[in-house]
């Protein structure tokens, strides 16, 4: 006769596996010569044009991640079409081969049995984590904020990837924590340390600089949090500074140490916009050539009569126990409210900062958009 804890273990394994294989048939069908080659595995995220999963590649001998780009809308997705599809495996083609930069291996495309067509992306499955869980997991561990030297080498790895795409003549303009994958590998000498690698993913809004706001996204391609002064204003001629600007956003994050929450944070764009000029400075946006151009004179008289005075209080937040005059250079040089005068990727890694010995420092999880 089987025993009462038998019975309840064998009862919670029933239950485990009927849980699999729910969650496996409501995994949407991946075309017979993707599911051939990729044996699917775990879901590590989605976003509002798809899903994301871990996969084992039977004949590269490695595990990969391939992204599903939804063909048509339902089940929380928003369709996508060839050339979302085309835009995001042009950008990372272009960028290939950089280590800052998630690799792309494959692009799938087959009807899906349905109207709409189901495109997928197989890229390197560059890390276990996202950025946005790496910070949520150390701030449980009481590891937060990240110290200067931390910081510093994430920011010299953004900034390259960064360089890298802009180079490639490519847009990213989603640059969130959640298109940054997070992977820690062991390192040389006697005690044994990890290095943390990050790499830029989540191409979905990506667009080809020459090409910048073609569809008209500019403004929605970026979270409220990292979105760029002038692209709350509605600019249509913004370049890569939009990107470094994010990358500010993040840096300030690090340090801040605020438990993975963003920086700018706030319930509407107003007041993230507020915020953001608030700490940074309006001086520089109030002064900028192109403001009546893109806000319109009436908004650009409010602007100034606003901000006239103010000057921002970035140097407050992070004093220098917290961060050193060169990395304060080049923070207070990424978060420049006039794109004019902001860092680009190239000029931010020339900083002295940047030149300090490297050493140690301190997607696909939730990074489908």
């Amino acid at each position: 006769m089987a025993t009462a804890s038998a019975l309840v273990h064998g009862g919670v394994a029933a239950a485990l596996q009927a849980e699999e294989e729910t969650a496996a048939a409501a995994a949407p069908q991946w075309p017979a010569a993707l599911a051939e080659r990729y044996e699917r595995l775990e879901k590590l995220g989605e976003g509002m044009f798809g899903d994301v999963y871990r996969a084992w590649d039977r004949v590269g001998r490695r595990f990969v991640a391939v992204k599903r780009l939804a063909g048509r809308a339902g089940g929380g997705f928003v369709e996508t079409c060839a050339r979302d599809f085309a835009r995001e495996a042009a950008s990372l083609a272009a960028c290939r081969g950089h280590p800052s930069v998630v690799e792309l291996l494959a692009a799938h495309a087959a009807a899906d049995g349905g109207a709409g067509v189901d495109r997928f992306l197989v890229t390197e499955c560059a890390g276990p984590t996202n950025l946005r869980q790496y910070m949520d997991l150390r701030r449980r561990e009481g590891r937060l904020p990240f110290d200067e030297a931390e910081v510093r080498d994430a920011m010299r790895q953004l900034l390259a990837g960064a360089e890298a795409e802009h180079a490639a003549g490519v847009l990213h303009r989603e640059i969130v924590p959640e298109n940054v994958t997070v992977d820690a590998i062991a390192g040389g000498g006697a005690a044994v340390e990890k290095k943390v690698v990050y790499k830029i993913c989540g191409f979905g809004m990506s667009e080809p600089a020459a090409e910048k706001d073609v569809d008209g996204d500019g403004m929605l391609a970026s979270p409220g949090p990292y979105r760029a002064p002038e692209l709350f204003l509605g600019s249509k001629d913004y370049d890569g500074r939009v990107d470094t600007w994010a990358l500010g956003c993040i840096m300030a994050e690090l340090l801040a140490g605020a438990g993975g929450a963003p920086f700018f944070g706030g319930e509407t764009d107003a007041e993230v916009l507020e915020k953001m000029l608030r700490v940074v400075g309006a001086r520089g946006i109030v002064k900028w050539p192109g403001l009546e151009r893109v806000a319109g004179q009436e908004r650009a008289a409010r602007l100034r009569k606003m901000f006239r005075r103010d000057g921002g209080h970035l140097r407050e937040v992070f004093p220098k126990e917290v961060l050193s005059p060169e990395g304060f250079e080049v923070l207070s040089g990424l978060l420049r409210s006039d794109p004019d005068s902001r860092l680009t990727a190239a000029a931010a890694l020339r900083m002295p900062w940047f030149r300090r010995r490297r050493g140690f420092g301190g997607c696909f999880r939730g990074a489908a958009s």
